[in-house]
């Protein structure tokens, strides 16, 4: 079977992760084909072949009219990559191109992979947004299937854009956690680093992960606990903002140069940064909005103990047994690791008070930290959970759902 995996790029974003993943996995029986949307270096490996449709990338900064002609220039080199590849099925990753996936389908079956909580995506909330909301109600029901990461993430489709519930599987982003143990090693001079306790994050420095609530609930813990340090793996449009936030909290801020003695090191994007996770003390995640996380089970896979925002699809992982549409507003123990309640998501000054979810933030985390049989017990659990996300475990819910399909 001739495969397309489309996507805008192999950037660094957890979806363009999930593609090169799928790639690796879906070449083990069929032919893969990796499209992008626009000219770039990847940041990501993969499996099969690459193929570019070198249209420019569509941005908030670009009108109305300008989108709309980026749309239709898509639609037309989507539309002759297929023919010339002979695909058979077209799997596409974001809401517009799942759209253009679907608009160009001739002898392919398209396959909407929905890597997002659509209602609840603020990057859509222009008038652009709404008409792609529109056109997901509209368009999305013409696809083979949809492919949701996430229970959340299908409710939402069905309950808000009136998706048929027959059209929609749940399959999770796979990850290779049996490689990752093999890819911990961390650069030279680093250990000193982690010779004090460590928290850890990792994601893109935009609005959705809300690394700024981290830094403050940071600097209230570093009160108590003078040596503990936070490292913040990811690039994003938020950096400088980030940046600036944390030397206005008073924290040594690490941007570049030798390792010394930093309260915040700001890492930047790492192909590989695994050694930096799985020599952490805790990985933390203060998402205001997530589908399913794969930095979450990464951390996981490496035997961290993971503490998350109950922002949606870390409630999937860590509290698989509870009801995915549940939010909590206090701390909650986890089967596999902890849930605290979701940030508001304000931008507050460096004087400002601590929010009463930041302050929640601050004491578990000043528990977790301090009692070292917690973290044990969270650490074996994360590892044993991890394996549900493996490669071996998704990729045979991949293989039926396509042998449904075609």
């Amino acid at each position: 079977m001739r495969i397309g995996i489309i996507i805008p790029s192999l950037d660094d974003s957890g979806a363009a992760r999930a593609a090169s993943n799928l790639s690796h996995l879906l070449s083990e029986r069929h032919e893969v084909h990796i499209i992008t949307v626009y000219r770039h270096e990847p940041l990501q490996n993969w499996s099969g072949d690459f193929h570019v449709l070198d249209v420019p990338a569509a941005s908030q900064e670009h009108g109305i009219i300008t989108r709309a002609g980026l749309f239709i220039n898509r639609l037309r080199a989507l539309r002759r990559i297929k023919s010339e590849l002979e695909l058979d099925v077209s799997i596409s990753i974001s809401e517009a191109l799942g759209i253009q996936n679907i608009l160009t389908a001739t002898a392919d079956r398209p396959i909407v992979n929905h890597h997002t909580v659509l209602s609840r995506n603020e990057n859509l909330a222009d008038i652009y947004g709404r008409i792609v909301k529109t056109m997901v109600r509209i368009i999305y029901p013409r696809a083979e299937g949809i492919v949701c990461v996430s229970e959340e993430s299908a409710c939402d489709l069905t309950d808000h854009y009136g998706i048929n519930p027959d059209l929609i599987s749940v399959i999770p982003n796979s990850v290779p956690v049996c490689e990752l143990a093999d890819r911990m090693s961390m650069p030279e001079g680093w250990d000193d680093v982690f010779r004090d306790p460590v928290i850890v994050t990792a994601g893109r420095l935009t609005y959705a992960k809300g690394q700024w609530h981290l830094l403050r609930v940071f600097s209230e813990l570093k009160k108590t606990m003078p040596q503990l340090k936070l490292m913040i793996l990811g690039d994003g449009e938020l950096r400088g903002y980030l940046h600036r936030l944390a030397r206005g909290l008073g924290l040594e801020t690490f941007t570049g140069g030798q390792p010394d003695d930093y309260d915040v090191y700001f890492m930047g994007f790492q192909r590989d940064p695994y050694g930096f996770i799985g020599h952490s003390d805790l990985f933390v995640l203060p998402s205001l909005r997530e589908a399913l996380p794969m930095a979450l089970i990464e951390a996981m896979a490496l035997g961290v103990p993971v503490a998350s925002a109950d922002c949606g699809g870390p409630r999937e992982i860590l509290a698989p047994n509870s009801d995915p549409l549940f939010k909590t507003d206090n701390t909650e123990f986890a089967d596999y690791g902890v849930l605290l309640p979701s940030f508001d998501g304000r931008k507050r000054g460096v004087h400002d008070k601590l929010s009463r979810e930041e302050n929640v933030w601050v004491e578990t985390i000043s528990r977790l930290l301090s009692d070292r049989d917690i973290l044990d017990f969270y650490s074996g659990r994360a590892r044993k959970r991890s394996m549900d996300f493996s490669s071996g475990s998704v990729k045979e819910r991949w293989f039926s759902f396509l042998d449904k399909i075609v």
